[in-house]
């Protein structure tokens, strides 16, 4: 009876942890993409699955964007990005990339070894000192936090065989508009002195909507020449 007990309140346990993230097996949001004030095209953030990575119980997720037909001809983009993190503390376990801009291709897969602290990407291998999140898992770590103005976090990320440590500063709410409709957010601005985030990449914005579930309603990240603005379409 013991035994049995203890199982179910093991069971529950798990099942509150799984109840307890702000997004589910099926989320789908997608987005569309100007840069500056002309359409370029769209991306989407994906819940594509539950998983299991060496034991540990995982969510795998994927970051598409693609070009519109006007754009393709300029430069065409066909991107896709999956990731793994642990469902418990969202660390990343596997990142595989798959990037198709204009005449550019790579086949990049990454794996975080936490028993031997290693990250292995292709036949590279580094070794490791903190909990990893590549840029794209973070979109979801920080929907899980507790956000409030004035908080600013310190935070670390490894994104083409780099780590990057850098600052998100959470500032006042604001009222936005996007195609999926009006929404309350909390601007979030990570930031770094010396490198940005994202690699060819500068200042980035992303407005949360101001809920439980924190959802990336707008993304803007500021180029050398412009601006790309993600704003969201529809929730799926």
């Amino acid at each position: 009876m013991i035994k049995f007990r203890l199982l179910l309140l093991v069971l529950i346990l798990k099942v509150a942890s799984a109840q307890s993230l702000p997004f589910a097996v099926g989320e789908r949001l997608e987005y569309t993409a100007r840069f500056n004030v002309l359409p370029v095209g769209e991306a989407q953030l994906v819940v594509e699955a539950s998983d299991t990575i060496n034991g540990v119980p995982t969510m795998h997720v994927s970051y598409q964007a693609r070009t519109g037909e006007v754009a393709d001809r300029l430069y065409r983009i066909r991107d896709r990005i999956d990731i793994w993190f642990s469902r418990d503390d969202l660390k990343t376990y596997r990142v595989v990339k798959d990037i198709n801009e204009g005449k550019y291709r790579k086949h990049r897969t990454t794996r975080i070894d936490y028993d031997n602290l290693l990250a292995i990407t292709n036949n590279d291998t580094l070794p490791i000192a903190v909990d990893i999140r590549d840029p794209y898992s973070l979109f979801y770590y920080l929907r899980t936090l507790p956000l409030a103005d004035g908080q600013i976090l310190d935070l670390t990320t490894f994104d083409n065989k780099k780590f990057t440590s850098f600052q998100v500063k959470i500032t006042a709410k604001q009222k936005v508009k996007v195609p999926a409709g009006r929404f309350s957010c909390l601007l979030v601005k990570p930031f770094h002195r010396q490198r940005t985030l994202f690699k060819n990449q500068g200042d980035m914005e992303i407005w949360l909507s101001d809920d439980d579930r924190k959802i990336p309603v707008q993304i803007n990240i500021k180029l050398k020449y412009g601006s790309l603005i993600l704003k969201l379409k529809r929730i799926g």
